[in-house]
């Protein structure tokens, strides 16, 4: 389970001037490891950080990015035990869509996190059984607004269906593991 009370201090650092805006915050960290995690294709915790913290994260003081590198190892190591688990992934946020296109929800911005991830990987997700993870791969798609397709928009613009993919997504992201981390 998702202790964020054990995250608030890597909370407050994300947020924080001294990683500039390129970094991910919280949420976006959140969604963005759980797609490392689950993709077929393994990133080195080196590439992974520089992916998290974006341009300019050499300008970021050592004693900082010491602590940061050890807080973000520890939230990949949670979502791992959590996938592991089999049990539906506890979200830090609320299953709940945004206002408007410019002020996305958590749940929204998570996604798009998690999608950055997928798209860097994008043929390789697809090689395990396209059709499989293309259907799995939907209410996250959905949930991320980056796509601009008629059968995604559909799908937003009904609130109820578009409630009830959302729903789906902390048992969609352990079926994504299983396909790919199928021992």
């Amino acid at each position: 389970m998702l202790k964020l009370d054990e995250f608030h201090s890597l909370s407050n650092m994300l947020d924080s001037d001294a990683l500039g805006d390129e970094c991910l915050d919280f949420i976006e960290l959140h969604g963005y490891l759980t797609a490392s995690i689950i993709s077929p294709v393994e990133t080195s915790f080196n590439q992974l950080m520089n992916e998290i913290l974006g341009e300019g994260n050499e300008n970021i003081a050592p004693g900082i990015k010491d602590i940061l590198e050890v807080d973000v190892l520890r939230l990949q190591e949670q979502i791992s035990r959590e996938l592991l688990a089999s049990e539906p992934l506890e979200l830090p946020c609320e299953i709940e869509v945004g206002e408007d296109d410019d002020n996305p929800s958590d749940l929204e911005r998570w996604s798009m996190a998690f999608c950055e991830k997928h798209l860097l990987s994008e043929e390789e997700w697809f090689t395990v059984d396209e059709s499989a993870v293309a259907e799995l791969m939907l209410p996250i798609i959905a949930a991320s607004g980056l796509f601009d397709e008629p059968e995604i928009n559909n799908t937003r613009k009904d609130e109820a269906l578009f409630i009830s993919m959302l729903e789906h997504i902390p048992e969609v992201v352990i079926d994504l593991y299983g396909l790919f981390h199928n021992e």
